[in-house]
């Protein structure tokens, strides 16, 4: 996907069977489509993941003029779940009304500053918010001297800062000082993300429901609608009322515990010329043969022995009659 322009560029149709198991698929998707964009003469400066290690590796080793960065939401995802399993521990209720505060830090070290950005300041950026939740608001680092908000009013508080030494801090500085962290935090990216893949994947399942079986042909078919749909609804304008007021809804997603989620309401502008135009064009001309050479891999099947149907009938129904 495009993120500059939020759309589809090109798809890839991995079975598992193609490249020996499915923990392999991502990464084979990835190589070809990134083929595919090289062979048409279309150049990557900048390639946004999740976190996923063969991807990291592989780019590392095969793009090593192109700038991979790492998608802010699935780093903070892992966050926030060890932020929730620590609240959850004996003397460390109170961290429980910090989380929405650290995860929001998380999501402001990168869009405070560029890709390009000096690794040490945007590390002291992130580990500041130890400082920050025991009411230390100087002294972060040699880079980042002191915190970019303003006066903090007393009588506006309502979390209680955390005291050093105890428990709470000893595991939360440990978290956010992290191996793990120490990698990600100067790979995420400050200019895009992968949200708008995860509105796209929501839309495949739309397409091609997982709770069904399709050929590959028909698989494939059903990807490259989706694509088209993705592509054609993307730049919708807001919808808005009589007045001029634009629209919005709320939903209330289950992962938010309660919390919620505002969103634009879109215009609705294709459906209605994409069939008057599959009409015309069905009763003016006819369909031509496909052209396309690729052979369907086999059936993941094929990699098992099945047995004869008579004997596979005769065990079902045998099986509650042995005694």
């Amino acid at each position: 996907m495009d993120l500059a322009e939020n759309v589809v560029v090109d798809l890839q149709l991995i079975q598992s069977n193609e490249v020996g198991g499915s923990c392999l698929m991502e990464k084979e998707g990835l190589i070809r489509g990134v083929r595919y964009l090289e062979e048409n003469g279309l150049p990557i400066s900048q390639i946004v993941t999740d976190r996923h290690l063969q991807v990291a590796k592989w780019m590392r080793e095969n793009l090593p003029d192109t700038t991979h960065s790492i998608d802010v939401w699935h780093v903070a995802k892992g966050f926030k779940k060890k932020l929730l399993a620590l609240s959850k521990e004996k003397d460390c209720e109170h961290l429980r009304e910090w989380i929405k505060s650290l995860v929001n830090h998380l999501y402001w070290v990168p869009s405070s500053a560029p890709d390009d950005e000096d690794s040490e300041l945007r590390w002291e950026k992130w580990t500041s918010i130890t400082n920050q939740v025991q009411n230390i608001h100087e002294g972060h680092g040699q880079h980042f001297q002191r915190c970019e908000h303003g006066d903090l009013d007393p009588a506006a508080r309502r979390k209680r800062w955390l005291r050093p030494g105890t428990k709470v801090m000893e595991k939360l500085e440990a978290i956010v000082n992290s191996r793990q962290m120490k990698k990600d935090i100067p790979m995420l990216s400050s200019s895009f993300q992968t949200s708008s893949v995860e509105a796209f994947h929501s839309v495949i399942n739309q397409f091609a429901p997982k709770m069904y079986k399709f050929s590959y042909f028909g698989m494939q078919s059903r990807l490259a609608l989706a694509a088209l749909h993705f592509n054609e609804n993307s730049s919708k304008d807001q919808a808005a009322t009589r007045e001029g007021n634009l629209q919005y809804s709320i939903v209330f997603p289950k992962h938010k515990k309660g919390d919620y989620t505002v969103k634009k309401v879109k215009t609705q502008k294709y459906v209605d010329v994409l069939t008057n135009a599959a009409k015309t064009r069905a009763s003016n001309m006819k369909m031509p043969q496909c052209g396309d050479p690729r052979v369907a891999p086999p059936p993941l099947c094929d990699q098992y022995v099945l047995p004869e149907k008579d004997d596979a009938v005769g065990q079902l129904l045998t099986r509650f009659r042995r005694n």
